[in-house]
This record gives C-alpha cells, structure tokens and sequence, in this order.
C-alpha cells in the first residue's frame, strides 16, 4: 500500500529531499521549466550506455521531454519504450520462430547471432527517473567505510566502469552505475504500459499491433494522456433561438445582396456598360 511504500523510501533514501536541496530545485527545473535539462541527460545516457553493456546495442537516449517539458506520451513504438527483437539483423515486435514475416523471409531462430537480443528505448523521462531512482536508492545500501564515515562514490560512465568497487561487498548487491556515479544494486524496473488486449504483432515490423479477441475484462485504452493543445472545446448548450436568428440574419442578408446585384446590373444595362 501508499503508506508502506512511503515508508520504504524514507528510510531508504539517506537525506530526505528538502524544498531547499540542490536536488529538489535540479528535479524542479527538469520537470516543470527545461525538460532537457543537464541531470535528465546524465542520468539517461548512464542507462543508455548500462543498456548497451547488457545488450551490445546502445540506442541512445529516447525521445526528449522539451522545453518547456511536454508530458504528451507520444505513439507507442521503439522510439517510444515499445520493447522489441533484434534478431539475425532483423527487428520485430515479437517474433515465431521458422514463420514467414510480412517480406516472405522465414525468421530466424533467436541466438543464431551473436547480436541478438530484446531491447527497449525508454523517453529521456523514464530513462533519467529509472537512473535517478537507482542512485538515491543504491545509496542507502553503500557499506560504510571501518572508521564509520561513508566512502566516496567512485564515477562512472557505465556499469562497467564499477566493477571493482569494494564498498557494495556487504550486501548480496553488485554494484550499478547511476547518474554518474557506482551505487549498490539496480532497484527500478521498467513496467509495460500497454493494454492487456493489445499485442506486437509476430514477425511483423515494429509498432503494429494485434488484438486478444479472448480478452474480455479489458478497456483498451489508448493514447491515456493528451497535451493542452490537443483534444475539444466544450461549449453550452444555448438552445434553438441562436440558430435561428443567424438562419434569419444570413437570409436577409443574401437577399439582399440579390437585389443590389440585380439593381446594379439594371442600372449598369441603363447607362449602356453591361
């Protein structure tokens, strides 16, 4: 519940974030003014860089948050956080083995490449909260030094640049690189953020999707956020009279027109120039 996972974090995190905090204010101006700022694309390219190490396949930091931060979700695909295939140089958002995709090619067994491999590209938003996350959280796990004082947190550009940090050693937690800096196991997870009803279509190119007919609770929804520049504007009902009146008005006024035209080209035929 709320208050547990409340809980969890307070005593987790080793400083409680103040209003005052360096941090705070960074996270402020990252969130609601330069959503480009420098902590969101420090934070995301460490996890791009983890995910290249884990992968072999860095594809960069996802799409940016802008400035001022738009929070429109975007369409779901690879460029996205749509998970998908990299197999035998070939992507899919899902994949069977020995059918045909949609360029009659058979697919390819998963791991008959060594560059085969699942892989994601989170925004920049979720990328930096994920790394974000894993510092403040892997922080609280660091062992302190033999005169009871904390140790100083090694840099990195990568995991791979914390692999002989010793202050982890303690716990059961191998050591991670976040937001710059070698913190003590990755606690963030990345959740699907897809209707239960909707699916990658197999062997097919990435962003299409086929529906469960077999799913009968779900509201697939889609599109769950939209930005202020998008959507309808309500009016009120302000009944028949209006329509009415402008029917009226815009009657009148073409009559009119018709007989001033008419008027004119008599006059016009009188004085011999029609």
């Amino acid at each position: 519940d709320a208050e547990t996972a409340s809980a969890y974090a307070l005593e987790a995190l080793p400083d409680a974030v103040s209003s005052s905090s360096g941090a705070f204010s960074s996270l402020y101006d990252c969130l609601f003014v330069d959503g480009n700022c420098e902590t969101f694309v420090n934070a995301g390219s460490v996890e791009a860089n983890n995910d290249g190490v884990r992968t072999g396949t860095n594809l960069g930091l996802g799409l940016p948050l802008e400035t001022p931060p738009s929070y429109y979700t975007s369409i779901y695909y690879s460029e996205s956080g749509q998970a998908f295939v990299k197999a035998s140089g070939r992507y899919y958002g899902s994949m069977i083995e020995g059918e045909e995709d949609p360029d009659g090619e058979v697919v390819k067994n998963y791991g008959d490449d060594a560059s085969d491999a699942v892989l994601v590209r989170p925004s920049l938003l979720e990328m930096s909260i994920f790394g974000l996350l894993n510092n403040y959280l892997g922080q609280g796990a660091v062992t302190a030094s033999e005169d009871g004082t904390s140790p100083t947190l090694a840099s990195c550009s990568s995991v791979n640049d914390c692999a002989s940090v010793s202050y982890c050693s303690a716990t059961s937690l191998s050591a991670t690189c976040a937001s710059g800096q070698c913190v003590c196991g990755s606690r963030s997870h990345y959740h699907l953020a897809l209707d239960e009803a909707l699916s990658a279509t197999a062997n097919d190119i990435v962003g299409m999707f086929s529906v469960d007919e077999n799913e009968q609770h779900s509201a697939m929804y889609t599109e769950p956020y939209w930005s202020s520049s998008v959507g309808c504007r309500l009016y009120n009902d302000a009944g028949k009279d209006p329509g009415i009146w402008t029917a009226s008005v815009g009657f009148l006024f073409s009559l009119g027109c018709a007989l001033f035209v008419r008027r004119l080209k008599a006059e016009m035929v009188k004085e011999k120039v029609y």
